[in-house]
């Protein structure tokens, strides 16, 4: 087991990581909660790519409510205080949304691929049944890995200070290189370069696209498929979310397999960032879809508002109801007395 206690820091920083991470978590859980209300009271939002953003939200919310929590209240008191048990659900949320996310992620490019590049062919796989099997089967995939491995401790979760939470640890080398040939391989590499593969090809299209035909808010291309503008501003929208998640997850991955190979060479402010770098990534994303998408900035503003709305309507409202009555009430008796 390893030690339960952080190194000793100064207080001022403690006061830099913790604040930092109570950051992080507070505008990860709010601006995600955001992103599942918007799309469930917007019909227009409700699409099958939207499927795979709400998955995206709900991976993040998960270390949001679960990890950053903890590891704020581990960097305040400087040492893991709580059960076994609590070190049990984080190192699970811990590596489960360290590799949901790269893996929903690749779905995600997959499916504008399929829908721009593979029109006829899109309905096929990206039916909204067919999108659910597909994130169900990733996530309860990885699920399962999860608990099967711990259930037979092929795996277990500890507390780790160089991080900062639990994850997981292995007894043996040679489980800890299955563990990232099959599941890193599987569950990131794989689908980073299914995203590269996408987007270029997506891209591609929309070039060819738009040299080919003159802009309208439906164009047809050569080959008689439709890509509207919706779909293209939602590609868009999609690969600066691919974008944002490699500017966190290329330096996440370089500590980790710095800290894996070379552990007594890696300082500890790098040892946390690959911490708050998996933070930062679950919290960045609904900033993006406000900067690049007016269908979710508009339903982001309505829900930030709707006090000041609820609060401003019914009173002029109910005053002006009032008025105009009284008013329509003397036109008509007027107009009946002048017939």
């Amino acid at each position: 087991m390893s030690s339960l206690k952080l190194p000793d820091r100064i207080l001022a920083v403690v006061a830099v990581e913790t604040s930092v991470c109570i950051a992080l978590s507070i505008i990860s859980i709010l601006g995600n909660t955001l992103v599942c209300l918007a799309i469930y009271k917007n019909g227009k939002l409700q699409s099958n790519t939207n499927l795979f953003i709400v998955a995206l939200a709900a991976s993040d919310l998960l270390c949001a409510t679960v990890e950053m929590p903890l590891a704020s209240a581990v960097l305040i008191t400087g040492k893991w205080d709580f059960s076994d048990a609590l070190c049990e659900l984080q190192g699970f949320v811990d590596v489960f949304a360290t590799y949901a996310s790269p893996a929903t992620m690749g779905l995600t490019a997959f499916n504008r691929y399929m829908r721009i590049v593979k029109t006829h062919n899109y309905n096929q796989l990206f039916s909204p049944r067919r999108s659910k099997i597909w994130l169900s089967g990733v996530w309860l995939s990885l699920a399962l890995y999860l608990l099967i491995g711990r259930a037979t401790n092929w795996n277990r979760f500890e507390f780790i200070p160089g991080y900062a939470v639990c994850s997981v640890v292995f007894s043996t080398a040679e489980r800890k290189f299955a563990h990232y040939f099959v599941v890193f391989g599987l569950f990131s590499l794989f689908p980073f370069f299914i995203a590269c593969f996408s987007y270029y090809r997506v891209f591609s299209t929309l070039r060819q696209h738009k040299l080919q035909v003159v802009p309208s808010f439906n164009n047809v291309n050569r080959t008689g498929r439709t890509i509207s503008v919706r779909e293209i501003n939602i590609s868009r929208t999609l690969f600066y979310v691919a974008a944002g998640f490699l500017f966190c997850w290329i330096p996440l991955w370089a500590f980790a397999f710095w800290k894996r190979l070379y552990p007594e060479t890696v300082p500890r402010v790098v040892e946390l960032l690959v911490t708050l770098m998996l933070f930062l990534s679950a919290s960045i994303n609904p900033f993006i879809y406000i900067t690049t998408s007016r269908a979710f900035r508009g339903e982001f503003n309505k829900l930030l508002c709707w006090r000041k709305v609820s609060r401003i309507v019914p009173k002029v409202t109910a005053s002006q109801i009032r008025k105009k009555q009284d008013v329509n009430g003397r036109e008509k008796q007027q107009g009946e007395s002048n017939a």
